[in-house]
């Protein structure tokens, strides 16, 4: 009987046991289903997620290549128009000044200062309009350099004088002791500023003096400079003074009884200042007078022997005998331009040669057969940088003059790339007469001439003797710092160290030599696009290491503009690759 119900209870046990067995498995398997599917659903979120920022980045990318181009596109604008605008006007103001100097008659020199006048005022019409179209696009740049305040107010105050609306007025310079005698700034911005502002008070008054001011007190730090510029002139109501320094806005001037100007000139002074951060006001008493001001914050240059550019007139060396009889090449397509610059350098005493364009200037040079050379910027088959660069390729620094570069582009769109290829200076068109003739002096002063500043100056013997050197020249063998740009081999070299900056340029160029080959097949297979994409990938790459002329090559071919410089796409590459060989060379080996 015992055994019968220990044999029930056992099996009764025992089903129990499956049935939770089952249960507990049914359990599981349902859980790790829904274990399952999460994760299923948690990798298509992920997947999800990845595609969704792919996308966003792709779609960051393109705007941002957009808004680069669009940005070069209105660079390209600007420089274009300046140079289109002041180059027929440079030629009209330079022919008035060489029939004025020769002009005896006093009615005809009357009307041709009339016209002088016009053409001036056309000329500070057009500069307002295009620096406040470069404000408006973002690419208005600022400078630092050593700035000699005093030396920059004089020359303000001579130029002045020398206007027909300056010339019977007396403009009075007060600066304080307190004024460091250089100190770090944008020396043609703080120009341009203390110029429209002694401009409107000779416009706005009859009468009495100008008083230009200057002063400087602590702050924070470092000084504050305090420039006023006073007039006793009509004064400004009270009510105008906050629409002064808006666009486009102009003070009815009892005195002419016009308007004169675009109305932008405290509208760009103000913009200026911002940008510098500085502040610019009035203070003004109608029928009284006015008083404008600006207040910036400079930091002093201590270097005893840092030469302000604005003072460089009077401590200007002149070359020993003076410019006549030295001989100038000028490269010049425009045939104003030819016959201005042509006639300017007989009034000076040289000896012109005259090329069309950057390929004649390329092919008439030779050592020693030109003591400087004037080379226009735009030119059609070479233009000038490109000339300037070839020079520079073909001949060793000692054999090669002073290059000054004229140019109606906009300024900052080719200092950089003047700088890169050797230009000794640029000269911005319209050129008068005396500031060719200056820039020429300086240039074959013997404290600056024939050794651009940024090249490396060559042997004394060199330079002592062309020919000699020629003969005698050892060739300096390129290490990887010369083949950087300074700056960005300093910043790398702090960085890395001698060793790891070598390791980044031999990724350099295994990575671009890769590229170089993906471009050469995209080219010979039309793909554009791809080959725009391995340019802009060189470019980038190029400039981070500071391979500036490598990132000029890419540059090119990105935008399509190797034409331009007499190149195909796959000549220029090659040229990129052959950089990238001597490069090489230049490496331990791995």
């Amino acid at each position: 009987m015992t055994d019968a119900s220990d044999d029930r209870v056992s099996r009764s046990r025992h089903e129990r046991e499956l049935q939770a067995r089952a249960e507990a498995e049914a359990l599981l398997e349902e859980k790790s289903r829904e274990l399952y599917l999460a994760n299923q659903k948690l990798a298509q979120h992920t997947a999800t997620l990845e595609q969704v920022v792919l996308e966003r980045t792709a779609e960051m990318r393109l705007a941002l290549e957009r808004a680069e181009a669009a940005s070069t596109a209105r660079s390209r604008f600007l420089a274009t128009m300046s140079h289109e605008i002041r180059t027929p006007l440079g030629g009209l103001l330079g022919m008035i000044d060489l029939l004025s100097m020769d002009e005896q008659d006093p009615q005809k020199l009357e009307l041709l200062n009339y016209a002088k006048s016009a053409g001036v005022g056309l000329s500070r019409i057009v500069n307002d309009v295009l620096d406040f179209s470069k404000m408006e696009a973002g690419v208005f740049l600022f400078e630092e350099e050593n700035v000699d305040l005093r030396a920059l107010i004089e020359s303000i105050r001579i130029f002045v004088a020398s206007q027909e609306h300056g010339a019977d007025r007396k403009v009075i310079t007060r600066i304080a002791d307190n004024v460091p005698k250089l100190f770090l700034g944008d020396a043609t911005r703080i120009r341009q500023i203390i110029s429209n502002l002694v401009n409107n008070a000779l416009r706005y008054s009859n009468d009495g003096p100008v008083i230009v001011r200057a002063s400087a007190r602590d702050h924070a730090g470092s000084l504050l400079l305090r420039v006023e510029v006073e007039d006793f002139g009509v004064g400004i109501a009270e009510s105008e003074i906050g629409n002064l320094f808006k666009d486009f806005t102009q003070i009815a001037n009892p005195l002419t009884a016009a308007a004169q100007g675009t109305g932008l000139g405290l509208a760009i002074c103000k913009r200026i200042m911002n940008g510098v951060g500085g502040t610019i006001s009035v203070d003004s008493t109608l029928g009284e007078g006015s008083t404008f001001w600006f207040e910036l914050p400079v930091e002093v240059v201590t270097h005893p022997d840092a030469q302000g550019l604005d003072g460089s007139t009077t401590a200007r060396a002149l070359p020993p005998g003076g410019i006549t009889g030295r001989r100038v090449l000028i490269a010049e397509d425009n045939l104003i331009n030819q016959k201005l610059l042509l006639t300017y350098a007989d009034r000076m005493g040289l000896k012109a040669d005259l090329a069309e364009n950057g390929r004649i200037a390329l092919e008439k040079f030779a050592p020693g057969k030109y003591d400087v050379l004037l080379m226009d910027v735009a030119m059609p088959e070479m233009d000038g940088l490109e000339a300037t660069r070839r020079i520079r390729d073909k001949w060793a620094a000692g054999q090669i003059p002073p290059i000054l570069a004229l140019t109606a582009h906009v300024m900052d769109a080719i200092e950089d790339e003047a700088r890169q290829v050797g230009i000794h200076q640029i000269v911005s068109k319209p050129i008068p007469f005396e500031e060719l003739k200056q820039a020429i002096e300086t240039a074959l002063s013997p404290e600056t001439g024939q050794v651009p500043p940024h090249r490396e100056a060559p042997s004394a013997k060199t330079a002592e003797h062309p020919a000699a050197a020629t003969a005698q020249r050892i060739p300096d063998r390129p290490t990887l710092a010369t083949l950087m740009s300074e700056e960005a081999h300093g910043k790398l070299f702090g960085i890395f160290g001698a060793e790891g900056l070598a390791d980044l340029a031999s990724k350099f160029v295994s990575d671009s030599n890769e590229r170089i080959e993906l471009l050469l097949a995209a080219d010979a297979a039309g793909d554009t696009y791809e080959v725009s994409q391995q340019a802009h990938s060189l470019k980038g790459a190029s400039i981070t290491l500071g391979f500036d002329e490598m990132a000029d090559w890419a540059r090119q071919i990105e935008h399509q503009e190797t034409q331009r410089h007499n190149a195909s796409v796959a000549e220029t590459a090659r040229r990129f690759q052959a950089r990238l060989r001597e490069l090489q060379a230049v490496l331990p080996p791995a």
